[in-house]
């Protein structure tokens, strides 16, 4: 059976525009909708987005480009459902260009390659993070990161480590809260599983800020900040729990997520 068609145009009405905006959010917007809005987006049309993408990409002043980008992926990934195979295709062409040939660019006074570093894709992302949404969407842009991270094509393993925090080791109050955490914490070891597991076992040092950022919650109090093999422990036990008593699209997720977890430590 084919996928709704999505529509993605409250967008234009929805975005911020820079002065010199509305022309980079128009021809984005079109390439990105022509591919995902659609109810036949596959392989090669996520091919031909990217490379009409990288054709049109601004070397010269990449700043504004790049910062219009990744919104327009981000709040398009906010608006696809969990199981709609189009969240896979968002990743799928972000995969593609993170392959292209770069350029060397400066953004905020730094020197990035272009498409090999994605510069601002973390600094919109997490400005998405603290922006108010929807609890669909909120599943949906946790499910994008994780799988941007599943696929390496970003390392942000701290978006992922906030949410453990949150969901699986601090006390919530309500039923929906706690199924809502489930889903998406869920979704973050399902489709970043290994990454996560992987990091546990490494067990890096921290330098001072990270401490302060990836320290644990209040439920696992006295703990060593960052990935842990006690945290991931820590995480299975804690979503075997509330998998118990979760609603029945929560307690799939999870088992979904269990699985990845058995499998990974077998």
């Amino acid at each position: 059976m084919s996928e709704s068609l999505i529509d993605f145009r409250s967008l234009v009405d929805s975005y911020d525009f820079a002065p010199d905006g509305q022309e980079k959010f128009n021809t984005l917007f079109g390439l990105l909708d022509k591919a995902i809005g659609s109810s036949t987006s596959g392989t090669d049309a996520n091919e031909a987005v990217a490379n009409s993408i990288d054709e049109i990409s601004n070397r010269d002043e990449p700043e504004g480009f790049l910062w219009t980008l990744w919104t327009l992926l981000i709040e398009i990934s906010k608006r696809i459902p969990l199981d709609d195979p189009r969240a896979q295709s968002l990743v799928e062409i972000t995969q593609k260009l993170k392959v292209k040939q770069s350029a060397t660019v400066e953004v905020w006074g730094s020197t990035y390659s272009l498409w090999t570093d994605m510069p601002l894709f973390g600094a919109v992302m997490r400005e998405a993070w603290n922006d108010a949404t929807t609890i669909a969407q909120w599943k949906s842009l946790n499910s994008f990161a994780a799988r941007l991270l599943g696929s390496s094509v970003q390392s942000w393993t701290n978006f992922a480590l906030w949410e453990l925090r949150q969901g699986l080791e601090e006390p919530l109050s309500s039923q929906q809260a706690k199924d809502t955490y489930l889903i998406t914490t869920s979704e973050w070891i399902t489709h970043a599983g290994k990454v996560l597991y992987d990091e546990g076992r490494k067990g890096a040092q921290l330098d001072e800020d990270d401490v302060r950022a990836l320290r644990t919650g209040s439920l696992l109090k006295g703990e060593a900040s960052g990935f842990s093999e006690v945290r991931w422990k820590f995480w299975k036990k804690k979503i075997e729990e509330l998998s118990a008593e979760a609603g029945a699209e929560a307690k799939k997720r999870a088992e979904k997520a269990l699985e990845v977890i058995k499998s990974l430590e077998a």
